[in-house]
């Protein structure tokens, strides 16, 4: 099956939850048999069957095999194999036994079975709609599984663990088949009832149990490969539950079509025995499905101790995800690459059980599922007959038989093209066929006595031709010939053409790719410019807390974007040609809408994005797409002005545009190893290719070069809200719920409801309100206060729950039962899952026997630590005694218990000021340390420490500070992929960027005076040709700006700025001695104190503003009228001292070499890349040389065989002849020695010798039929023996 993220924020996609595991139906009465399976050729045979034969199979064929010679051969050959690759030995080592089947010959088969199954199931689909018509119950079963089938091929990977599921699912959805033998108003059974109503029930099971089975797929698919390993048991265990639920279903299908069909029902308890037996060798298959990269893995998890033991240690995880992509690597699903922590998501990810995940990946499934179900609609509309078009009468004709237009048909079998042709060739042959056409038709209407007229063309298409023509081939090339191969082949024509707007002619058709296309993509590209330029005039707008998201967002989406649009050619749109196209452009866009309105923005993975743009060439839609995700974030960042939204609400939409990036990118790869392989140069096919709209993404020197970048001005436009839409509502626009602080604080009493006033005594022990805490190995507690208000679920009576919200703000929910163990002890099991950013927590515990306390163990996978919650108020827990205290000394504990909480009673009735302050100082106390825990490991002494701010603080203050903290952390400006030169940190705060220094990226340094301070040196950056020093012009900003747009209109400024502040401390210095400040001489904005060089002025305000050094660096930015604390600010030093004209001459030309030496390395910088690019296109030539090389050889080598086995068969036979002639002649040569030597006897000893040479060998003639001795050899036989011993 195909493809894979995520929500992925980072590595991995973020946590989701799983549905309930499968109910299991009960095994049909042994007195009653199953059915046999309908005699259907292929849809029948199960895997079950096909695999368990072949397994059989290998192990006869081992057993035959055994303790033959050749299997100790191969068995040493083997261990010599191991000694030299080791490693593979070993991770090979770690599968489990039957991979030892797998990795045979049969072992493969199994696998192609599999294959071969599950590309069977379109051809089962097919068969089960027939059947589907004629009992309609089963169709919405069939369309789950129709849809389960599609969501799956849209993924790019092919795991076989999903793909045995899916085989599974198929054997299961196969028996449904036997109704096409079954009439439905056929009654049968005790209760005569017909067929539907006894299937009904389980075919809306299936239903559920198909989009569960599916939900779960999806959510394995988007894990990181790290986190399927360390899940891998709780995975297995999930897919485990569905092939047996689904051969469970299968049987119940089968029972229950047997009263029916009325087939022998007498092998049924052997049947099920059997299909057990094959379940249990098919899971143990599902277990040897790992690929080598997953048990290498699982071989470093192992060697470092489990997994537990590396999900609990940061630095074992560490190495064994640095193993994985190496210590500078990075995965492909960081879509926000510099933005994103890695490392941190796959710490979420891990922690994140296997129920969570697939519980929490069923609302983004669930409408991946209803985009795909309108998908195949919107198919099979397609699929329909259109008016005009032809009908198909056989599979096996000719090329041109399987086009269905018409007029493409005809020109396909006039010029006899059989199944593919050259893409130019066709365009032009098109053309011209139409223009033929179009004037037959003129002839036609102009004719006295007019023949009947052509009903696919009309006079009203003529105004396309004059688009069509040999100037825009290439985008109609590009509209037919989808994967840019070259050739056009018939499927691609029919998809072509069945994709057309259905009230359109071809030549409609036609005429909008080879220019609707670019002019409507012109109009989208300049939407989507004002967009972006609005966006970053809002954001000075945005309250201090959503800044941060903005400029983030900003800084990864404005950038990627703008190198699509700045590259695409654009026309000037002309409103009358574009009315021409505007039903299908706004069609598409309806339709994008309306997708991304069922998913709610959020694309999460692959598969999501191509459900949603719909199939084809990912630029077809890629600026209508990109416009409508940037038109509703700029609708959330309007909302940002008044309302401070959820943490994650832009990070979504950012990581949302950087999936339909990732297809851009992939795209951009896919044409560049294509033009490779073509033999042309992939920059310069890029300038033609789709209207040059991946020029810069292939090339980004040309755009985002620093020497550009200073001069570069982009569109500005200015917000004005009043010319926004009006009265817009927050739920339609965002996907996290706005949440007031009176709600975040807000403390919920706990009533009693109607339901657990009738709960059972078990359950009603627990109801009502607890409050405790968790502790970790020594740690008492080592998180925030829980505060749980437990009442029964409403339908579930043996069940309990609650809710609330972290300190953090996120929402978690509690589920929980109870256990009847050993002796009637009750225990009560309950879990807490958090929507977000947290693991799920398991607890398990029993209640005193006054039920005052609830303690006992709680964890992630498993349960290592205890808990201990007391049913008080959380204002009173806060100060009951831990239990060491109360081992230690009971009486003391309690009692101090009782004195502390009255204490703080009395001081907060009171109002007391020395409470509050104690209360704040606390609170100040754990920010600080919840703050740097993200950052640095805690000491002993600052772990202790904030256990004893958990301790002390309420759920609602640990809610309050944590508010702070974010509100704190939001508004310190971010400076998004910019790090200090001095330091190497991220600069989060003031920013300061020097004037002189940086030719590709800029010498910004974060504001510590160390940084400050600090000379980088050429060793440290590349592209300088001097080392920054201190004494450079710099300038400051204490806002993000976007690293790219907005940076040269500040370096402008600043320069600017800086000219005017020279310009007014030398007027100052030459005005006369005694001259008061108020007649122009610069002054403190801050102190009033009289400005000197070094200072700081501001480069926003129109005023001269002069800011002290001492002033700026004391307040951290100053306010005073206009001038805001956020303006960026200049410094003015002392200019360097003059110098005599020969000082002069050697300054300017030493200004002059520097420049020549930037210019140098420029050039270099592109040489460099010019290389790179030649050194490719010489290794692309190498490899093909190479193999052209190759296959001659081979060819010669195989002709060369040919010719010298022949040749050998040749001397074989020559040989032969001459062995036959030596013994003839060495008969001959005994004879002429001999008495008697006659004509007659020469004749007879000549024809005895030939019978007796073909008799046996010349030895043998020679030695028994003439009695040779050597003493009567003759002179020429010893000629000849020395001959024949010679050769």
């Amino acid at each position: 099956m195909a493809h894979s993220h995520s929500r992925d924020k980072a590595d991995a996609p973020l946590p989701h939850k799983q549905p309930p595991a499968l109910v299991h139906p009960p095994v049909p009465s042994p007195q009653r048999e199953l059915p046999r399976p309908p005699q259907v050729s292929y849809p029948n045979i199960t895997v079950v069957e096909t695999i368990t034969g072949q397994v059989d199979a290998a192990e006869a064929s081992f057993q035959e095999c055994a303790g033959r010679r050749a299997i100790k051969y191969l068995n040493l050959a083997g261990n010599a194999v191991g000694m030299v690759e080791a490693d593979v030995t070993a991770v090979q080592g770690l599968t489990s036994p039957l991979q030892l089947v797998t990795s045979t010959e049969p072992g493969k088969a199994i696998r192609h079975t599999i294959s071969t199954i599950v590309d069977g199931i379109p051809a089962l689909l097919k068969v089960l709609d027939i059947v589907a018509k004629s009992h309609p119950f089963i169709a919405i079963a069939v369309g789950a599984f129709r849809v389960a089938v599609e969501l799956d091929l849209k993924r790019r990977d092919n795991d076989k663990k999903i793909s045995l599921l899916f085989v599974e699912m198929r054997d299961m959805m196969a028996v449904l088949l036997q109704l096409k033998d079954v009439n439905r108003d056929k009654r049968a059974g005790d209760d005569n009832t017909t067929i539907s109503g006894r299937m009904q029930h389980l075919v809306e099971k299936t239903e559920q149990d198909i989009r569960k089975c599916a939900n779960a797929c999806n959510a394995y698919a988007k894990k990181n490969i790290l986190s399927k390993v360390v899940h891998s048991s709780a995975w297995d265990g999930e897919f485990k539950g569905y092939i047996q639920g689904f051969t469970t279903r299968r049987g119940e299908f089968e029972f229950a079509l047997s009263i029916y069909i009325g087939r022998a029902v007498n092998n049924v308890t052997d049947k099920l025995v059997s299909m057990e037996e094959k379940m249990d060798r098919v899971l143990r298959y599902l277990d040897a499905c790992t690929s080598p990269e997953e048990r290498e893995l699982a071989r470093q998890v192992d060697l470092r101790g489990g997994p537990q033991a590396v999900m609990q240690d940061e630095k074992l995880l560490k190495e064994v995800s640095e193993y994985r992509t190496g210590p500078s690597g990075s995965d492909r699903k960081a879509r926000t690459k510099g933005v994103v922590d890695e490392f941190k998501a796959l710490q979420t990810d891990l922690q994140t059980d296997v129920q969570t995940s697939i519980h929490q990946n069923m609302e983004q499934f669930q409408a991946k599922f209803l985009v795909q179900q309108r998908e195949l609609e919107e198919q099979m509309r397609r699929a329909m007959h259109r008016e005009g078009d032809r009908i198909i009468d056989a599979v096996n004709a000719g090329p041109h038989d399987k086009i269905i237009d018409p007029d493409i048909h005809e020109m396909w079998k006039e010029m006899r093209w059989r199944g593919s042709v050259k893409d130019r060739h066709f365009v032009l042959a098109l053309r011209e066929y139409f223009r033929e056409k179009l004037d037959q038709l003129k002839k036609t209407n102009d004719s006295e006595t007019p023949s009947v007229p052509s009903h696919r063309l009309s006079e009203e298409d003529e105004w396309s031709m004059e688009y069509i023509h040999i100037t825009r081939v290439q985008p109609i090339i590009e509209a037919f010939d989808d994967d840019g191969s070259g050739f056009i082949t018939v499927q691609e024509i029919n998809a072509f053409t069945t994709a057309r707007p259905k009230n359109w002619s071809l030549l409609h058709w036609l005429a909008y790719w080879a220019v609707g296309f670019q002019t409507s993509m012109s109009d989208y590209a300049a939407k989507i410019d004002v967009l972006l330029a609005k966006m970053f005039s809002l954001k000075r707008y945005a309250l201090p807390t959503n800044r941060n998201a903005i400029e983030q967002y900003l800084g990864t989406v404005w950038t990627r974007i703008s190198t699509l649009t700045a590259a695409f050619r654009r026309v000037e749109v002309d409103e009358a040609l574009l009315r021409k196209f505007e039903d299908y452009t706004e069609s598409e866009e309806d339709r994008l809408l309306r997708n991304l309105e069922t998913v709610k923005y959020d694309i999460d993975a692959r598969d999501t994005l191509e459900l949603i743009r719909g199939p084809g060439r990912v630029e077809k839609h890629l600026f209508p797409l990109l416009y409508l995700l940037l038109k509703r974030d700029f609708e959330i960042m309007r909302l940002a002005r008044t309302q401070c939204l959820h943490v994650d609400e832009l990070f979504d939409s950012m990581s949302t545009v950087m999936w339909v990036m990732e297809a851009v990118n992939e795209r951009h790869d896919s044409l560049a190893d294509l033009f490779k392989q073509q033999k042309l140069d992939p920059a310069q096919q890029f300038k033609i290719f789709a209207f040059e709209m991946f020029k810069y993404w292939h090339d980004e020197t040309e755009i985002w070069s620093m020497k550009r970048l200073k001069e570069a001005k982009f569109l500005e436009v200015p917000y004005d809200d009043s010319l926004e839409a009006q009265g817009v509502q927050p739920a339609s626009v965002i996907n996290y719920p706005l949440r007031s602080v009176e709600e975040l604080l807000s403390t919920h009493e706990s009533v009693m409801t109607e339901a657990d006033r009738r709960a059972g005594s078990i359950i009603h022990r627990i109801l009502g309100h607890w409050s405790g805490f968790c502790a970790k190995d020594d740690l008492y507690p080592s998180q925030a206060m829980f505060s749980l208000d437990l009442h029964v679920c409403p339908n579930n009576p043996k069940q309990f729950q609650c809710n609330g919200i972290a300190p953090n703000g996120t929402d978690w929910s509690l589920t929980g039962d109870y256990t009847i163990m050993e002796g009637g002890v009750v225990q009560y099991n309950f879990s807490v899952r958090y929507v977000a950013r947290f693991a799920t927590q398991h607890f398990s515990g029993r209640l005193d026997e006054h039920g005052s306390m609830l303690s006992g163990t709680w964890g992630f996978d498993d349960k290592p630590f205890v808990f201990y919650f007391k049913r008080l108020p959380s204002e009173l827990m806060r100060f009951y005694p831990s239990p060491a205290e109360l081992a230690s000394n009971k009486a003391r504990a309690l009692w101090h218990f009782a004195t502390s909480a009255i204490h703080a009673q009395v001081q907060r009735d009171m109002g007391s000021w020395n409470w509050l302050q104690e209360r704040w100082q606390r609170g100040k106390r754990y920010v600080e340390l919840t703050v740097r825990r993200e950052f640095y490991q805690l000491t002993s002494e600052e772990t202790a420490d904030l256990a004893r701010c958990h301790r002390i603080m309420t759920p609602e203050e640990a809610g309050l500070y944590q508010i702070f903290r974010d509100l704190r952390e939001r508004a310190i400006p971010m400076h998004t992929l910019i790090h200090c030169a001095a330091c190497g940190d991220n600069i989060r705060g003031s920013r300061v960027t020097c004037l002189c220094c940086g030719m590709k990226t800029t010498i910004d340094l974060c504001d510590k005076e160390s940084c400050l301070a600090s000379e980088i040196g050429l060793d440290a950056r590349d592209d300088l040709t001097s080392p920054h020093l201190p004494s450079h012009e710099m300038f400051k900003m204490r806002r993000a700006i976007h690293p790219f747009r907005e940076f040269g209109e500040m370096y402008r400024a600043a320069q600017s700025a800086l000219k005017t502040a020279r310009q007014v401390f030398a007027a100052t210095s030459a005005q006369q001695a005694g001259a008061s400040v108020e007649n122009g001489s610069p002054q403190c904005v801050k102190c009033g104190e009289r400005a000197s060089m070094p200072c700081w002025y501001c480069i926003e305000c129109e005023e001269r503003i002069f800011v002290c050094y001492s002033c700026d660096y004391r307040h951290g930015g100053i306010k005073a009228g206009k001038h805001q604390k956020t303006h960026a600010l200049v410094r003015c030093q002392m200019a360097a001292a003059p110098v005599d004209a020969e000082s002069e001459h050697a300054a300017k030309l030493n200004a002059r070499i520097e420049t020549l030496e930037e210019n140098i390395k420029e050039m270099d910088y592109k040489m460099q890349g010019g290389f790179a690019t030649v050194d490719e296109r010489i290794a692309v030539e190498q490899e093909q040389l190479r193999n052209r090389m190759d296959e001659r050889l081979h060819a010669l080598s195989m002709v060369m065989d040919d010719r010298l086995q022949r040749l050998s068969g040749r001397m074989t036979s020559l040989d032969e002849r001459l062995e036959r002639i030596e013994g003839l002649l060495l008969v001959l040569g005994q004879r002429f020695s001999s008495p008697g030597f006659g004509d007659g006897w020469l004749f007879q000893a000549a024809a005895s010798s030939q019978i007796h040479v073909r008799q046996s060998s010349w030895q043998g003639t020679r030695a028994d039929s003439l009695n040779y001795t050597p003493e009567a050899e003759s002179e020429f036989s010893a000629w000849v023996r020395r001959m024949r011993r010679a050769g």
